[in-house]
């Protein structure tokens, strides 16, 4: 045993989406200037990993827990989150399905869902 916490190789959601988002900002700016939104993530299964989205004036700050006032809310357990992330489900599909449920514009969950399907797919 080399006495290593495999969990802390594993990058939290939190991590994953900051990464992802901000570390990808440039390529999806002209998809987020004037869309100053807050997105919500809330885990079912685990609450210490929600983390919000935030684009605002062209910037993304990705936070971790609870923002005050988020525009949609996305809740689902980790593991829709991880088969989504991973291009094994479609959001849609599993809002469809009932695996997500939002809170908020519809229209404006569909936009984020535009955008982070570019960002997998880059």
């Amino acid at each position: 045993m080399l006495g290593i916490d495999l969990k802390m190789i594993v990058m939290t959601l939190y991590e994953e989406a900051r990464s992802l988002f901000e570390g990808k900002k440039d390529f999806i700016r002209r998809d987020i200037e004037g869309f100053d939104r807050v997105f919500q993530f809330i885990f079912t299964d685990k609450p210490e990993e929600n983390y919000y989205i935030e684009f605002s004036k062209g910037n993304v700050v990705v936070g971790k827990g609870i923002h005050s006032s988020p525009h949609v809310k996305f809740s689902m357990k980790t593991d829709t989150y991880r088969r989504i992330t991973s291009g094994e489900l479609d959001g849609e599909q599993a809002y469809m399905l009932g695996l997500i449920s939002i809170d908020g514009s519809i229209y404006d969950a569909a936009r984020f869902g535009y955008i982070l399907q570019k960002l997998l797919r880059r």
